[in-house]
């Protein structure tokens, strides 16, 4: 037992109450000191510390960890432009295929704008053309259709960004999924850049696990284990899609990533369980 783990099991068990920097010192002289009763109360908290916990591991000696499903992708969509909302076709829990409008926007006010700036865009172009001829038969200066030509730049401009707000005034889906949550409804003016709705990609459901690092030594991208889900009672197979990029340098930990062999229809995104692995041939 290692003093980082003795400092954790007295620190959860109450036997100890101080720093780490000041435990450190003195790790040796205190788990002597320890008494009989002290060592089997540390004993047996070595064995279901923190196991309630999501991302906590029994020991080194039992090759399971506790683990949470994530989806694929979760996204909050935001209001790009301040309107009132006029359709919001789908509710919490209701799936939604890719492309459909989640979120459509009363936008008469900013299309009645866009229509005022082609027109003006379009007087501008004319106004350009005119100085042009004229410049062409000595009439106007050079610098005439350089202003007549950035009049004209300016009108564009506004039409680009009209047209712009425009295409914000309806959000699509960005991948096929379901809505968690909304956090705006029907007739509602949302301020611009306000949350709306919270969505997820739950095609494929991943498993988020915390293991000690020294499963390093054998577990590997396609390592199968069995992941027993606490709401359902039940176990699913899956296996390791990534490993995490950097060990944490006090817990000796480390983040790896899994993903069920088949989706199971009935295991939702936040659901917790336990992920047991066989143990190591070496």
């Amino acid at each position: 037992m290692n003093i980082k783990t003795v400092f954790s099991l007295l620190l959860a068990t109450g036997l100890v109450s101080t720093s780490y920097s000041a435990l450190a010192g003195n790790a040796s002289r205190a788990v002597q000191q320890m008494t009989q009763r002290d060592r089997q109360i540390l004993s047996q908290a070595e064995f279901g510390i923190d196991m309630i916990t999501t991302g906590t591991v029994k020991s080194e000696s039992n090759f399971d960890a506790r683990g949470v499903v994530i989806p694929n992708a979760e996204v909050t969509l935001g209001a790009g432009v301040a309107a009132q909302i006029k359709v919001m076709p789908f509710k919490a829990g209701e799936e939604f295929r890719k492309g459909e409008s989640l979120v459509i926007f009363d936008c008469a006010r900013q299309q009645a704008d866009l229509r005022g700036a082609k027109a003006n865009l379009a007087k501008a172009s004319s106004h350009h053309r005119g100085k042009i001829r004229l410049k062409s038969r000595g009439a106007a200066g050079a610098q005439e259709v350089r202003d007549a030509a950035a009049d004209m730049a300016v009108a564009k401009s506004n039409v680009d960004g009209l047209t712009e707000v425009i295409g914000l005034c309806k959000i699509n889906a960005p991948f096929n999924g379901r809505v968690v949550e909304r956090h705006a409804q029907t007739h509602e003016i949302p301020a611009a850049n306000a949350p709306i709705m919270t969505v997820v990609d739950d095609s494929m459901l991943e498993v988020d696990l915390i293991v000690p690092s020294t499963w390093l030594r054998w577990v590997r991208p396609g390592t199968r284990f069995e992941f027993d889900v606490d709401e359902l009672g039940q176990s699913y197979t899956a296996q390791v899609d990534r490993l995490g990029a950097k060990v944490d340098a006090v817990s000796q930990t480390i983040k790896i990533t899994g993903t069920f062999v088949q989706r199971p229809g009935n295991v939702l995104t936040g659901m917790s369980g336990t992920a047991k692995f066989d143990p190591p041939t070496n």
